[in-house]
């Protein structure tokens, strides 16, 4: 608490320093639990290691520990053990100072003191997770990771979240081929230390949902169709677009781009669709609330801005389902994106104008069932990709998970067809996929993976392209 002054000279190993260090340890101690090997903070708790390096080894408190309340629900998120705590009071300034909602607060005198929220009031910040993240001890603890695993058994992943427009930076908690939880990563550009509790949790929904793990046509398509894809698989796909093309012209093949996309993928539909003769390419908007003060974007995809940079994204949905209608378009190649479930009735009756329809996705939708030729893609933390977030700067996607089943990155198997309709030869890796959409790109193309780094790069792209 001594403000550093010009000429002073700090002493942190002399033997008054080393004894007022094991005494402030001491006194933490005093009241604390010793039940590290049953504690969820074990293997990351900053009192442990303290204890460890600065404290004496033992202790000579011979009185009654005083007790406090546990498994305390302070709100949707978190659970408190007033055991464990030791009234550093991160977290009530991180909700005074940060989010600025003032839920929590010091209650009672001395040793007696407590954390607690205030009355008629709960831990439900949209980042109260992060009280977890900061709390030195395991008085605060994240429901969602409570109990589930034991933190030195996890590999953490630098990766970025993809719940929103922002693309905070985070780790992903990976053990047994599984996320078990996701946690801010620093990046004073992007997110500094905090994220969201939505971004959080976001890898719940790609443990909950059905996967497409295999090439299929869906519910719409013919014993003929499924025949075609699993025997002859890219070459016969290329055959139907190049077929529909000839047949009516290229500028009836379109494609429907997302934002849930990396700038490969994009950047591969675009190339396909163009080989194909076509030009049309929709991009769906997903928005939800409002931007706050602090992390949270409307955009609820993480790669809008790619998507019209690299991506082609040249019309709306509306649009595109008003040329289905009138026959300008005769196939559509679906991206990332299930628009029958997005646009019901209005979609459906635009799906029965089509030739064909092509869906590349991770998961089964009612896209994906009414397809003629649906292609598993991998999901959320089973792929390297790039994004580009609403400040425009560019940023990698790393994994952590092994492909489900025979899911690729979509820019394989879009570049592989494409490739049998005249286009380049098909990246061997992502590197290679990455140089190959960038240089597509002029504002992209000095860009390669190891100056995107850990911590991604600004573009010098104009503000109308940063959305």
């Amino acid at each position: 608490s001594t403000k550093a002054a010009p000429g002073m000279i700090v002493r942190t190993r002399s033997d008054k320093a080393v004894k007022a260090r094991q005494g402030v340890m001491e006194f933490l101690l005093i009241n604390h639990p010793l039940d590290c090997p049953i504690c969820d903070q074990a293997g990351e708790c900053v009192l442990q290691e303290f204890s460890y390096h600065y404290g004496t080894g033992g202790s000579r408190f011979e009185g009654l520990k005083v007790h406090h309340e546990k498994n305390v629900v302070l709100g949707p998120h978190i659970v408190f053990d007033g055991e464990r705590c030791i009234k550093c009071t991160r977290c009530i300034r991180f909700c005074d100072e940060v989010t600025h909602t003032h839920e929590l607060g010091l209650f009672s005198r001395g040793d007696h003191t407590i954390i607690g929220a205030f009355p008629g009031r709960q831990l439900d910040n949209a980042y109260s997770g992060c009280t977890a993240d900061i709390c030195p001890v395991a008085a605060l603890t994240l429901k969602e990771f409570r109990f589930k695993q034991r933190v030195w058994f996890l590999r953490n992943t630098a990766s970025i979240c993809a719940g929103c427009a922002r693309g905070c930076n985070v780790n992903l908690g990976i053990n047994e081929d599984r996320i078990w939880r996701i946690t801010p990563r620093d990046n004073e550009a992007v997110n500094q230390s905090w994220i969201c509790d939505e971004g959080r949790l976001s890898f719940q929904a790609y443990q909950q949902t059905e996967r497409l793990g295999r090439a299929l046509g869906g519910a719409a398509a013919g014993e003929a169709t499924r025949e075609i894809l699993v025997k002859s698989g890219y070459e016969q796909v290329a055959g139907m677009l190049g077929e529909i093309a000839r047949k009516h012209g290229g500028a009836t093949v379109a494609g429907i781009t997302s934002g849930h996309a990396t700038v490969e993928e994009q950047a591969a539909l675009k190339e396909l669709i163009e080989r194909a003769g076509g030009s049309r390419i929709a991009l769906p908007v997903h928005e939800r609330g409002d931007d706050d003060a602090l992390l949270i974007r409307k955009d609820k995809t993480a790669n809008s801005v790619g998507a019209r940079l690299a991506g082609g994204a040249n019309c709306t949905m509306e649009e595109l389902l008003t040329a289905i209608k009138i026959g300008k378009v005769r196939a559509l190649v679906v991206l990332r994106e299930d628009f029958l479930g997005e646009f019901g009735a209005e979609a459906m009756a635009a799906r029965g104008a089509l030739d064909l329809l092509m869906t590349l996705d991770w998961r089964v939708t009612a896209t994906v069932k009414a397809s003629d030729v649906a292609l598993p893609l991998s999901a959320y933390g089973e792929m390297d990709g790039s994004f580009i977030n609403f400040q425009g700067r560019m940023q990698l996607l790393r994994p952590g998970l092994t492909p489900y089943e025979e899911s690729d990155p979509g820019w394989k198997p879009l570049l592989e067809i494409a490739s049998r309709l005249g286009g380049p030869a098909v990246p061997k890796n992502f590197r290679e996929a990455f140089r190959w959409a960038v240089s597509r790109v002029p504002v992209l193309a000095h860009l390669d993976t190891p100056a995107l780094g850990k911590l991604g790069v600004s573009l010098e792209s104009p503000a109308s392209e940063r959305g």
